[in-house]
């Protein structure tokens, strides 16, 4: 791999589609038209074509832990659907029960999910830009050549370092302001 590669990777990774609330349709939907909504909107997500972004053991699974508002007959209103995107957004940081706590405030049903699902949308835009610009100019201020193995796998890790880091930092944020519920 060369440096542009991976600043092409940097880019690639920064553009990751989001659906956005406007564009969930406002009416109720059958599990397998969320299941297409998901695929079509967010198959740039997937690291493999073959991977599934949402299944009806996921959706089944996230309702009989609670992580979705109860679901009146077969049909999932737009703040599921709102609810479930967040929930992709969580499951590879954070473990299910604690993305139960972040979501419960939503399941009061004059609590709208909306809102902070937009502000998410807006500033996780503006957060991977600088990331990526960080960790490009980071690769040039040290002159790695991602072309010689030892220095890509140095960048490897210290990737994997950032993303440790930054899965601590959610952590301790989940344990100081859940810190009441626990005892």
């Amino acid at each position: 791999m060369n440096n542009d590669i991976f600043y092409n990777i940097l880019k690639e990774v920064e553009e990751r589609s989001y659906l956005k609330s406007e564009d969930i349709p406002s009416l109720d939907l059958y599990m397998d038209q969320i299941m297409t909504l998901f695929d079509v909107n967010l198959a740039n997500n997937k690291r493999y074509e073959s991977d599934k972004l949402l299944t009806k053991t996921m959706i089944n699974n996230y309702s009989k832990e609670g992580l979705l508002q109860p679901i009146k007959g077969k049909k999932y209103s737009k703040e599921h659907i709102l609810q479930m995107l967040l929930i992709y957004s969580l499951k590879n940081t954070i473990s299910i029960q604690e993305i139960k706590r972040v979501l419960k405030p939503y399941h009061r049903s004059n609590e709208s999910i909306e809102d902070t699902y937009n502000e998410f949308l807006l500033h996780e835009s503006q957060l991977s830009h600088r990331l990526s610009e960080s960790i490009e100019s980071f690769v040039k201020d040290n002159q790695f050549q991602l072309d010689d193995p030892h220095q890509l796998t140095t960048m490897l890790l210290l990737i994997c370092a950032l993303s440790n880091q930054l899965k601590t930092i959610a952590e301790k944020m989940l344990d100081t302001y859940y810190e009441n519920e626990k005892k």
